[in-house]
């Protein structure tokens, strides 16, 4: 993993001033290509122009499939999509070589491109390219910037971005997540940028609270909005069912939000298990409880929705019946269609009308292991993902970092450091019995 960047990592700080003048120099080498003969330009432009388009697909592509499942090594096209933008990316290189000018004119014209190529080693390696880079993520969907970054090889990368938040550059919050999200981030400067006022409490003090240290979990106790971080609050009580009952009561009639009423189902209250299924959250809902008896309404109610409302109900059955289900998510809308679904789940239903004692988890008991099991499929979207990560969790009593836009080998690493603590595995797969681990 990614070394932890400490207060004596901190070089000279980047502030505004640098940006200015790096955002000059790229301006000025933009400006020479101008003096280049028209024809030889104008081939050059029609030939990057093909690579944006190129590039800028394979780029969706990617954080559309980090989106829809585990990224499985397995998956083809994935493999496909990362040979080719890595063939792609030497057009760059060899246009780079021509006049550097041709590729900083994508700043503006194509910033997803522009960002991700600045953020690769074969251009990262001049600090002003990856500043400018770094400069550019801002113009970008969250998620798009979060995938580049989060999946960025660069090794100085962490450490621009930490003096970046000292310089007080613009869009430092951004830095924070990023570095979060990279596991590069210490507990010191964290601090460090709290007492010199660099980041606010409130943006610090909750990545403090996940690592129970103390000033992040006392900062947190004092807010006064229990539905505020509410995962983050979960994660750092004792007894956080009896914390849940008291600060939103023992009714579901009574909850204000469908995200309250989530979050009773992943603490498996008993008083919560009444089940909506025309609400909102009701696919995760089901999803954390595994409870078969609900797969009569469930599938009676799905019957009556359309391809684009109905999707999110197949992968939800999916998280619970893993191969018993007779379809995957993604063969909806590619290789059947929504009436073929429809009549796939009416003739499964009455195969499959004997009720499991237990909860279930892509088919079997749920568990530690089955659940791991989920995060790892490239069936299960992000959607459900998080809130199965968020049920590992906290019932583990055992915070690990997880992000889907975060590399492969990052999530797998975590998974199995997670997976090798023996006592985090007991307390999940004990969650209901309390007691008898003595909390």
């Amino acid at each position: 993993m990614r070394q932890k960047v400490g207060v004596e990592h901190l070089a000279a700080a980047i502030d505004l001033q640098v940006l200015l003048e790096t955002d000059e120099t790229i301006t000025q080498q933009v400006s020479e290509i101008s003096e280049l003969p028209g024809d030889w330009l104008g081939f050059c432009e029609e030939k990057l122009s093909l690579a944006n388009e190129s590039l800028s697909f394979l780029l969706r592509q990617r954080e559309r499939i980090f989106h829809s499942g585990f990224p499985s090594r397995k998956l083809a096209y994935l493999s496909l999509i990362e040979e080719q933008m890595s063939s792609l990316k030497q057009v760059y290189v060899a246009f780079h070589r021509m006049h550097s000018g041709l590729i900083h004119q994508l700043r503006d014209a194509e910033p997803l491109v522009y960002s991700w190529l600045m953020l690769e080693r074969e251009f990262s390696s001049d600090v002003e390219n990856l500043i400018s880079g770094i400069a550019t993520l801002e113009r970008l969907e969250p998620s798009l910037a979060l995938m580049i970054v989060s999946q960025c090889n660069e090794h100085k990368l962490d450490r621009v971005l930490a003096d970046m938040i000292e310089g007080n550059c613009p869009t430092q919050k951004s830095f924070l997540v990023y570095l979060n999200i990279r596991q590069s981030l210490s507990v010191a400067l964290c601090k460090h940028w709290v007492r010199s006022e660099q980041l606010d409490k409130s943006e610090v003090y909750p990545l403090l609270a996940l690592s129970n240290v103390e000033d992040g979990v006392e900062w947190l106790d004092q807010q006064s909005n229990p539905e505020t971080l509410l995962f983050e609050r979960l994660m750092t009580k004792q007894d956080r069912g009896t914390w849940f009952r008291q600060q939103f009561g023992t009714e579901i009639a009574h909850l204000d939000s469908d995200n309250i009423v989530t979050y009773a189902k992943l603490l498996e209250l008993r008083e919560f298990t009444d089940f909506r299924v025309n609400s909102k959250s009701a696919p995760i809902d089901f999803v954390l409880c595994g409870d078969s008896r609900l797969l009569p309404e469930i599938i009676e109610y799905v019957c009556q929705l359309d391809e684009v409302d109905g999707e999110v109900w197949i992968q939800a059955l999916y998280a619970v019946y893993g191969s018993s289900l007779p379809l995957t998510p993604s063969e909806v809308g590619v290789d059947r269609t929504w009436e073929e679904v429809i009549d796939i789940l009416d003739e499964w239903l009455e195969d499959v009308r004997d009720q499991q004692p237990f909860p279930l988890r892509l088919g079997v008991a749920l568990s530690f292991e089955s659940t791991l099991n989920a995060m790892r499929d490239p069936d299960i979207p992000a959607s459900l993902r998080v809130w199965l990560w968020r049920h590992l969790c906290i019932h583990a009593r055992a915070y690990t970092q997880w992000n889907p836009m975060m590399p492969i080998h990052q999530q797998e690493w975590n998974f199995s450091k997670l997976a090798s603590a023996p006592s985090a595995i007991d307390r999940f797969n004990m969650r209901t019995k309390n007691a008898a681990v003595g909390y």
